[in-house]
């Protein structure tokens, strides 16, 4: 089984298909709206998400998913970071701030890429021991 990550972004403009954030961003689902947002974590609990949030929507739903399991990380996406560094210190363990867009992506793309390789060596090990207990009979039987 393939291990999915999925990057949620909830924005008033994340839908707005000449955003040069979201072109750089790919595939990710795209919010607007808060409630359908958390809805969507809630009822995904099995699946890590990386979200990217608003710094007008920050305050209203991170006190509302951050306990939530299957939220690997939360990236704060602000016009300053100074405005709401006060308020994340209480979310600092699992959320992350940013001012620009590039940092945020290079931040996302970098943590992705560890979990993902993380997981591979695990596979990797897994498949190794296999191997072993496979060829144990082969030696078994001549």
């Amino acid at each position: 089984m393939i291990l999915q990550y999925k990057i949620l972004w909830l924005d008033a403009n994340s839908s707005d298909p000449m955003s040069s954030f979201r072109a750089k961003l790919g595939d990710v689902q795209t919010f607007t709206d808060v409630n359908d947002c958390i809805q969507y974590i809630q009822s995904h609990p099995n699946e890590p998400i990386y979200l990217i949030i608003s710094g007008s929507f920050a305050k209203e739903v991170v006190p509302v998913i951050y306990e939530y399991s299957n939220l690997v990380q939360i990236f704060l996406f602000c016009g300053t970071v100074s405005a709401y560094s006060e308020w994340g210190m209480d979310y600092c363990d699992k959320m992350m701030m940013f001012d620009h867009g590039d940092d945020l992506l290079e931040r996302l793309w970098n943590d992705l890429q560890n979990k993902l390789q993380e997981h591979a060596t695990l596979c990797l090990k897994r498949a190794d021991e296999y191997k072993q207990r496979a060829l144990q009979y082969k030696k078994s039987c001549g």
